[in-house]
Protein backbone atom coordinates (compact mmCIF):
# COMPACT_ATOMS: atom_id res chain seq x y z
CA UNK A 1 0.00 0.00 0.00
CA UNK A 2 3.00 2.51 1.09
CA UNK A 3 4.14 1.36 -2.82
CA UNK A 4 1.33 2.82 -3.99
CA UNK A 5 1.05 5.81 -2.51
CA UNK A 6 4.23 6.65 -3.49
CA UNK A 7 3.76 5.72 -7.18
CA UNK A 8 0.38 8.00 -6.97
CA UNK A 9 2.20 10.88 -5.68
CA UNK A 10 4.92 10.59 -8.36
CA UNK A 11 2.61 10.48 -11.48
CA UNK A 12 0.78 13.16 -9.41
CA UNK A 13 3.61 15.60 -9.38
CA UNK A 14 4.70 14.70 -12.70
CA UNK A 15 1.58 15.52 -14.24
CA UNK A 16 1.16 18.91 -12.28
CA UNK A 17 4.60 19.46 -13.44
CA UNK A 18 3.87 19.04 -17.36
CA UNK A 19 0.76 20.83 -17.10
CA UNK A 20 2.86 24.21 -15.58
CA UNK A 21 5.31 23.35 -18.63
CA UNK A 22 2.18 23.61 -20.31
CA UNK A 23 0.46 26.90 -19.13
CA UNK A 24 -0.22 29.51 -20.86
CA UNK A 25 1.66 32.73 -20.74
CA UNK A 26 0.66 36.11 -19.65
CA UNK A 27 -0.09 38.99 -21.64
CA UNK A 28 -2.29 40.14 -24.82
CA UNK A 29 -2.30 38.53 -27.88
CA UNK A 30 -5.35 39.06 -30.32
CA UNK A 31 -7.40 37.00 -32.70
CA UNK A 32 -8.52 37.28 -36.03
CA UNK A 33 -11.58 35.05 -37.12
CA UNK A 34 -14.32 34.32 -39.33
CA UNK A 35 -17.56 31.43 -39.80
CA UNK A 36 -20.96 30.79 -40.38
CA UNK A 37 -23.76 31.46 -37.91
CA UNK A 38 -27.29 29.78 -37.45
CA UNK A 39 -29.69 32.44 -36.17
CA UNK A 40 -33.35 32.32 -35.45
CA UNK A 41 -35.61 35.26 -33.75
CA UNK A 42 -37.19 33.44 -30.78
CA UNK A 43 -40.82 33.16 -30.44
CA UNK A 44 -41.55 34.62 -33.63
CA UNK A 45 -42.78 31.61 -35.91
CA UNK A 46 -40.27 31.32 -38.08
CA UNK A 47 -36.98 28.90 -38.51
CA UNK A 48 -33.53 29.64 -38.59
CA UNK A 49 -31.62 31.03 -41.58
CA UNK A 50 -27.83 30.84 -42.00
CA UNK A 51 -25.12 33.79 -42.36
CA UNK A 52 -21.75 34.80 -42.39
CA UNK A 53 -20.32 36.55 -38.81
CA UNK A 54 -16.44 37.56 -38.64
CA UNK A 55 -14.10 40.08 -36.40
CA UNK A 56 -11.04 40.50 -34.15
CA UNK A 57 -10.79 40.00 -30.22
CA UNK A 58 -8.35 40.70 -27.83
CA UNK A 59 -7.26 38.10 -25.26
CA UNK A 60 -5.42 39.10 -22.04
CA UNK A 61 -4.28 35.84 -19.73
CA UNK A 62 -3.88 36.77 -16.38
CA UNK A 63 -0.50 36.61 -14.80
CA UNK A 64 0.02 33.71 -12.06
CA UNK A 65 -3.70 32.93 -12.96
CA UNK A 66 -2.67 29.51 -14.62
CA UNK A 67 -4.94 29.83 -17.67
CA UNK A 68 -7.64 32.45 -16.59
CA UNK A 69 -7.87 34.90 -19.05
CA UNK A 70 -10.61 38.13 -20.16
CA UNK A 71 -11.45 38.56 -24.03
CA UNK A 72 -13.19 41.56 -25.50
CA UNK A 73 -14.24 42.25 -29.00
CA UNK A 74 -15.78 43.23 -32.13
CA UNK A 75 -17.85 41.33 -34.43
CA UNK A 76 -19.76 41.20 -37.49
CA UNK A 77 -22.63 39.09 -37.30
CA UNK A 78 -25.45 37.92 -39.07
CA UNK A 79 -28.66 37.44 -37.31
CA UNK A 80 -32.29 37.02 -38.24
CA UNK A 81 -35.15 34.03 -39.18
CA UNK A 82 -36.63 33.15 -42.31
CA UNK A 83 -40.14 30.95 -43.15
CA UNK A 84 -42.13 29.72 -46.11
CA UNK A 85 -45.76 28.84 -45.27
CA UNK A 86 -49.49 29.54 -46.79
CA UNK A 87 -50.63 32.80 -46.16
CA UNK A 88 -54.11 31.85 -47.62
CA UNK A 89 -56.10 33.64 -50.22
CA UNK A 90 -55.67 35.56 -52.38
CA UNK A 91 -51.76 35.65 -51.57
CA UNK A 92 -51.03 31.81 -51.64
CA UNK A 93 -47.59 30.80 -51.13
CA UNK A 94 -45.07 33.42 -49.30
CA UNK A 95 -41.20 33.22 -48.50
CA UNK A 96 -40.64 35.39 -45.55
CA UNK A 97 -36.94 36.18 -44.75
CA UNK A 98 -35.72 38.94 -41.66
CA UNK A 99 -31.83 39.46 -42.59
CA UNK A 100 -30.30 41.68 -39.88
CA UNK A 101 -27.00 42.78 -39.21
CA UNK A 102 -24.66 43.68 -36.09
CA UNK A 103 -21.86 45.36 -34.54
CA UNK A 104 -21.35 43.12 -31.75
CA UNK A 105 -18.84 43.68 -28.95
CA UNK A 106 -18.70 40.52 -26.61
CA UNK A 107 -17.24 41.03 -22.88
CA UNK A 108 -15.88 37.50 -21.57
CA UNK A 109 -14.02 35.45 -19.01
CA UNK A 110 -12.55 32.55 -20.05
CA UNK A 111 -9.78 29.79 -19.55
CA UNK A 112 -7.32 28.38 -21.43
CA UNK A 113 -5.49 24.73 -20.50
CA UNK A 114 -2.90 23.30 -22.83
CA UNK A 115 -2.38 19.70 -23.12
CA UNK A 116 1.07 20.33 -24.49
CA UNK A 117 2.77 23.00 -26.65
CA UNK A 118 0.44 22.22 -29.95
CA UNK A 119 -2.29 21.45 -28.29
CA UNK A 120 -5.04 23.85 -26.14
CA UNK A 121 -8.68 24.00 -25.32
CA UNK A 122 -10.48 26.79 -23.88
CA UNK A 123 -14.18 27.84 -22.94
CA UNK A 124 -15.55 31.55 -21.69
CA UNK A 125 -18.68 33.16 -20.70
CA UNK A 126 -20.00 36.63 -20.47
CA UNK A 127 -22.43 39.32 -21.74
CA UNK A 128 -22.02 41.06 -25.52
CA UNK A 129 -23.79 44.62 -26.80
CA UNK A 130 -24.85 44.92 -29.96
CA UNK A 131 -26.22 47.44 -32.29
CA UNK A 132 -28.39 46.78 -35.58
CA UNK A 133 -26.34 48.70 -38.60
CA UNK A 134 -28.55 47.34 -41.75
CA UNK A 135 -31.10 44.77 -42.64
CA UNK A 136 -34.03 43.88 -44.75
CA UNK A 137 -37.24 42.28 -43.82
CA UNK A 138 -37.77 40.28 -47.67
CA UNK A 139 -41.12 38.98 -48.47
CA UNK A 140 -41.45 36.90 -51.77
CA UNK A 141 -44.71 35.87 -53.13
CA UNK A 142 -45.37 32.92 -55.08
CA UNK A 143 -47.66 34.18 -57.07
CA UNK A 144 -46.02 36.17 -59.99
CA UNK A 145 -49.04 38.89 -60.17
CA UNK A 146 -48.33 40.27 -56.46
CA UNK A 147 -45.03 42.42 -56.29
CA UNK A 148 -42.14 41.04 -53.62
CA UNK A 149 -41.75 43.61 -51.07
CA UNK A 150 -38.38 44.44 -49.00
CA UNK A 151 -37.96 46.67 -45.95
CA UNK A 152 -35.56 48.25 -43.99
CA UNK A 153 -35.60 45.75 -40.71
CA UNK A 154 -34.56 48.46 -38.99
CA UNK A 155 -36.61 51.27 -40.64
CA UNK A 156 -40.18 52.64 -40.24
CA UNK A 157 -41.42 50.94 -43.35
CA UNK A 158 -40.93 47.39 -41.71
CA UNK A 159 -43.32 45.76 -44.71
CA UNK A 160 -45.60 42.80 -44.92
CA UNK A 161 -48.56 44.50 -42.90
CA UNK A 162 -51.85 45.45 -43.84
CA UNK A 163 -52.70 48.82 -41.96
CA UNK A 164 -50.55 52.30 -43.14
CA UNK A 165 -50.54 53.30 -39.78
CA UNK A 166 -48.67 50.46 -38.46
CA UNK A 167 -46.52 50.21 -41.17
CA UNK A 168 -45.24 53.79 -40.61
CA UNK A 169 -43.84 53.05 -36.74
CA UNK A 170 -40.26 51.78 -36.00
CA UNK A 171 -40.96 48.36 -35.07
CA UNK A 172 -37.30 46.65 -34.34
CA UNK A 173 -35.13 47.95 -32.38
CA UNK A 174 -31.53 48.73 -32.73
CA UNK A 175 -29.76 47.74 -29.47
CA UNK A 176 -29.68 44.39 -28.57
CA UNK A 177 -27.90 42.53 -25.37
CA UNK A 178 -27.53 38.85 -23.97
CA UNK A 179 -25.17 36.28 -22.62
CA UNK A 180 -23.07 33.82 -24.55
CA UNK A 181 -20.48 31.00 -24.32
CA UNK A 182 -17.85 29.52 -26.73
CA UNK A 183 -15.67 26.71 -26.88
CA UNK A 184 -13.09 25.62 -28.90
CA UNK A 185 -9.78 23.61 -29.32
CA UNK A 186 -6.12 25.53 -31.09
CA UNK A 187 -3.37 23.96 -32.75
CA UNK A 188 0.22 24.96 -31.92
CA UNK A 189 -0.90 28.40 -30.20
CA UNK A 190 -2.37 30.08 -33.08
CA UNK A 191 -4.77 28.13 -35.23
CA UNK A 192 -7.88 27.96 -33.13
CA UNK A 193 -11.88 26.18 -33.72
CA UNK A 194 -14.67 27.81 -31.92
CA UNK A 195 -18.40 26.95 -31.47
CA UNK A 196 -20.39 29.48 -29.55
CA UNK A 197 -24.22 30.30 -28.85
CA UNK A 198 -25.69 33.62 -28.31
CA UNK A 199 -29.33 34.43 -25.95
CA UNK A 200 -30.76 37.58 -26.56
CA UNK A 201 -32.06 39.35 -23.58
CA UNK A 202 -33.72 42.23 -25.43
CA UNK A 203 -37.21 42.52 -26.88
CA UNK A 204 -36.37 42.95 -30.63
CA UNK A 205 -40.15 44.92 -30.90
CA UNK A 206 -40.56 48.75 -29.96
CA UNK A 207 -42.70 49.86 -27.06
CA UNK A 208 -44.56 52.12 -29.50
CA UNK A 209 -45.00 49.62 -32.29
CA UNK A 210 -46.07 46.24 -29.48
CA UNK A 211 -48.86 49.21 -28.13
CA UNK A 212 -49.93 50.41 -31.69
CA UNK A 213 -50.16 46.57 -33.05
CA UNK A 214 -53.01 45.68 -29.65
CA UNK A 215 -54.74 48.06 -30.32
CA UNK A 216 -55.29 47.66 -34.01
CA UNK A 217 -55.56 43.84 -33.54
CA UNK A 218 -58.42 44.29 -31.18
CA UNK A 219 -56.28 43.28 -27.95
CA UNK A 220 -53.52 40.75 -29.23
CA UNK A 221 -50.10 40.97 -27.83
CA UNK A 222 -47.19 40.10 -29.87
CA UNK A 223 -44.50 37.83 -28.12
CA UNK A 224 -41.38 38.84 -27.16
CA UNK A 225 -38.81 38.10 -30.00
CA UNK A 226 -35.07 37.74 -28.79
CA UNK A 227 -32.51 36.75 -31.04
CA UNK A 228 -30.73 33.36 -30.52
CA UNK A 229 -27.60 32.87 -32.57
CA UNK A 230 -24.96 29.97 -33.12
CA UNK A 231 -21.43 30.40 -34.58
CA UNK A 232 -18.59 27.91 -35.83
CA UNK A 233 -15.69 30.03 -36.66
CA UNK A 234 -11.84 29.45 -37.86
CA UNK A 235 -9.32 31.65 -36.16
CA UNK A 236 -5.83 32.71 -36.26
CA UNK A 237 -4.28 34.32 -33.41
CA UNK A 238 -1.58 36.99 -33.95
Amino acid sequence: MKKFFSIALAVLFAGNAMALDNVPESGFSMVAFGGMTVSNLKDSGMNPKVGVTFGVKVDYVLPNAYGTYVSAGIDWVDKGARKTGDWGAPVGNVTQKMLSHYLEIPLHVGYRYNFSDKLGVYGEIGPYFALGITGKNKINYEDDLIPDESAQFFGKHFGGLIDDDLDNIRAIQRFDCGFGFRIGAEYNQQYSLTIGYDWGFTDMYTDKFRTAFKTFSGGISLSKMKNHNLSITFGYRF
